[in-house]
This record gives structure tokens, C-alpha cells and sequence, in this order.
């Protein structure tokens, strides 16, 4: 088994969770992370990690000495940020993963482990979008995705490993927060509101599954039999649901915890982004499983603001896009003044 692993990526909204995970099992941890939304996601064990700041375009192939496995999360992780920077996109989500890949093969490094995204089937009416569904990628984020998907398992050989996971919606508490993804969104609103409004109806499916889930699945690819992963890919998903039965699950779960809220459900338009995606291969080829509930997720989501943590809802690094486009405006202000960021 690997003992020594790269996470790129690994201060981000998965990664966070992944690296204290990783090292309660007695792995050495490397981060590699371009750092957008700092280092405090990672702050608990600072002192138990190794991080280089860096950005997987433009890597120093030093970053991989002594490394035995790789699980690569760094990306733009979703279609607002891709579409804001296109060229980015391409750089970082399909021609990095293809460099790092290449330097992990010539290196010898056997193991990788990709974050792909279910949303390279597209959205469909009908169906449940397994491993073979025709992907339909309907975004600049998810095309670069798929290519990825497409020409990673290329380069699989008896020395390199690569296993690709087409991550559902991730929802769940992290280090580094989000309030832009639907669960988590839904919580945040009923804390700073004290209603849940579901738009369109609420009548598009979504496929989920909870980021400690998302982390254990990589782990997971790290830890298999060689012949199981090599050149796989697994949707990665705990359920599908309808945007409304999500908001009542919520509802219901927060009134467990005695939050009470008005639910309001707006009928105006239809959402035509919708989709389902089918879990079973992972299971059956690694007796894998997602367990964490939309309920269990929620609780925790409220523990951690209970807390007093994570409040400052507006702040713009809870949301990609907006602190994607903050990063933006800082940079060419301070290129205006001959500054660098």
C-alpha cells in the first residue's frame, strides 16, 4: 500500500476533509495547492503535512520525489467558474491532469486517483446514467472533464494505475466551506432566512453524495487490487433525489433539531438541468458503498454553525464564483500599481 501521497488540491472543499483522513490511517501527506482560498482549511494539521504552494500548470516535477501515490482534486470545480475563465478551464482541469499524469507515469508512481464529475452525461430526462451512458457534456467544465476521462485510461499499463471517480453533487461540512452546492446552500439559507425556496419547482433530479464519502471513495482507488481499478471509471453517488424532495428532507431534518422553517416553492419556470446517475459498479467491483444521509450531512452542517463557525454568509470565499472573480479584481489592481498578487 502506498504510505507516502501527493493531494493536489488538497486546502479545497474535498481535500480538507481527504488529508486528515489520510493521515489518521498513518499516511505521509504532501498538499500541492494553488492556494486560492489559503491555508486555513488545513489548519489542524499544518504540522503533520508537508504543503507546497503551486499551480499544476506550471509544477516543478520535485513535488512528486518520494511520492507513491497521487489522488488529484486540484481543479475549477464547477460550470460557473469554468465558464468565467474558459482558457483556465482547459489549462488546469484537462492539460494539467494530463501533465501531472505523464510525469506520475514517467516517474513511476503507480497509483492515481481522479476527481471527475457526473455532470459529463448532460442533463436527460429519461434514464439513469451508468459508466457506459453516453456523455453529453453540456458545459465547458464538464467537456474538460471528459476528456480527461477520455484519454487518462490511455495511458494505464501494468506500472500506472489511474481509476477515475465521476463525483456526484458534493454536500456535507468541510474546513473549507461552501454555501454555493445545493444541500449546503439550503441550510445556509434556512439559518439566514428562515425559509427554503426551491425555484422551478423543485422537479430536477440531482445525484449526491457527502464529501467524507467523496474522500473515503479516493482512498478506496488508492487502496485497491491494481487489476480492479486500473483504468476504471465509477460514478460516485449516494442517491439521486428531486430539488424538492431534497428541501423537505432538509426542512424535516432541521426541525429535528428544533429549526423550523417556511418552505416556498416557486412555479414560474421549468429546469430542464436534470439528471440521475446510477452508483452499482462501484459496489460491485469494490464493495463500496456511500453511507453518509442527507440528514447526517445536515447535522453536522448545523453542529458547525451552532458552533458559532462558518456565519459570515455573504463573505464572498463560500462561494467559487464570487471569490474566482474577487482574486480577479485584486490581481489587475495591483498590476495597475506594478504590484503582483
Amino acid at each position: 500500500m502506498s504510505k507516502n501521497i501527493l493531494v493536489t488540491g488538497g486546502c479545497g472543499y474535498i481535500g480538507s476533509v481527504l488529508v486528515p483522513m489520510l493521515l489518521q490511517r498513518g499516511y505521509k501527506v504532501r498538499v500541492f495547492d494553488k492556494l486560492y482560498f489559503g491555508e486555513d482549511p488545513l489548519r489542524n494539521v499544518h504540522d503533520k503535512i508537508e504543503l507546497i504552494p503551486g499551480d499544476v500548470r506550471n509544477f516543478n516535477i520535485s513535488i512528486l520525489d518520494g511520492i507513491e501515490g497521487v489522488i488529484h482534486l486540484g481543479s475549477l470545480s464547477n460550470d460557473p467558474t469554468a465558464a468565467f475563465d474558459p482558457n483556465a478551464n482547459r489549462t488546469i482541469n484537462y492539460e494539467g491532469t494530463m501533465k501531472l499524469a505523464e510525469a506520475c507515469k514517467k516517474r513511476g508512481i503507480e497509483r492515481f486517483t481522479f476527481a471527475s464529475t457526473c455532470a459529463v452525461y448532460g442533463f436527460h430526462l429519461e434514464g439513469i446514467a451508468d459508466e457506459s451512458f453516453p456523455a453529453i457534456p453540456q458545459s465547458d467544465y464538464a467537456k474538460s472533464k471528459l476528456d480527461v476521462d477520455t484519454d487518462l485510461p490511455k495511458m494505464a499499463d501494468k506500472n500506472f494505475c489511474p481509476v477515475i471517480f465521476r463525483q456526484a453533487t458534493v454536500f456535507g461540512f468541510s474546513p473549507r466551506m461552501r454555501w454555493d452546492i445545493v444541500i449546503n446552500a439550503f441550510v445556509m439559507h434556512a439559518f439566514k432566512t428562515g425559509r427554503l425556496d426551491v425555484w422551478f419547482g423543485g422537479e430536477a433530479w440531482r445525484p449526491v453524495v457527502h464529501v467524507r464519502d467523496t474522500a473515503e471513495a479516493h482512498i478506496c482507488g488508492l487502496e485497491a487490487e491494481p487489476d480492479k481499478v486500473r483504468g476504471e471509471i465509477f460514478n460516485l453517488v449516494y442517491k439521486n433525489y428531486r430539488i424538492l424532495e431534497l428541501a423537505h428532507r432538509v426542512r424535516k431534518a432541521l426541525a429535528g433539531m428544533g429549526i423550523n422553517v417556511d418552505l416556498d416553492v416557486n412555479y414560474d419556470q421549468v429546469d430542464n438541468r436534470s439528471y440521475r446517475t446510477n452508483g452499482e459498479k462501484i459496489t460491485r467491483v469494490l464493495g463500496f458503498t456511500p453511507k453518509v444521509s442527507v440528514e447526517e450531512g445536515v447535522k453536522e452542517i448545523v453542529d458547525a454553525l451552532r458552533s458559532g463557525q462558518y456565519r459570515d454568509f455573504d463573505h464572498p470565499i463560500y462561494y467559487n464564483m464570487r471569490w474566482m472573480k474577487l482574486l480577479v479584481e485584486v490581481e489587475d489592481r495591483l498590476k495597475k500599481t506594478g504590484k503582483v498578487l
